[in-house]
């Protein structure tokens, strides 16, 4: 189970999630050029990913899951926390800690593959960080998160 500490030199939280260790791919050591290959983000692959919580494009009568978004939001298959669970705090001398319970939810910018957020309209930037905005509050309002640091 992840858990949050309390850094008391520097006064935030970290996350620290052991079992993250055990992902299926590690860090390559050389730097990988971009390739066209599979890529389970891009649109008609959305059967590839966890079923979207959110997304921002498509027509509100299309089902959901399917291309005609331009920014759509998946929970992450490796999350660095966990949505299960209670809230437990608890001091151990001067560290505070609690259990990770959270979300972790990875925003998928733009359908455009190889797309660089530098390149991005005043039009896309909106919409994009509306979506961050959007998620950081429907999940500040989920009942299941509702506690204090």
């Amino acid at each position: 189970m992840p858990e949050l500490r309390k850094d008391p030199v520097v006064d935030r939280w970290v996350i620290i999630a052991a079992e993250r260790g055990a992902r299926p791919d590690d860090f390559s050591v050389e730097a990988e050029t971009p390739t066209n290959g599979f890529c389970p983000f891009c649109p008609g692959n959305e059967d590839k990913t966890p079923p979207e919580v959110a997304q921002w494009g498509r027509a509100t009568d299309a089902l959901a899951n399917t291309p005609g978004w331009q920014v759509r939001v998946v929970p992450n298959k490796f999350p660095a926390l966990s949505s299960l669970g209670e809230v437990q705090r608890q001091g151990l001398g001067m560290f505070d800690m609690m259990s990770g319970i959270g979300a972790h939810e990875v925003v998928i910018e733009s359908p455009e593959h190889n797309w660089d957020f530098a390149d991005a309209t005043p039009e896309q930037t909106q919409l994009i960080i509306g979506a961050y905005i959007e998620r950081m509050r429907a999940l500040r309002e989920d009942p299941r998160f509702e506690y204090t640091i």
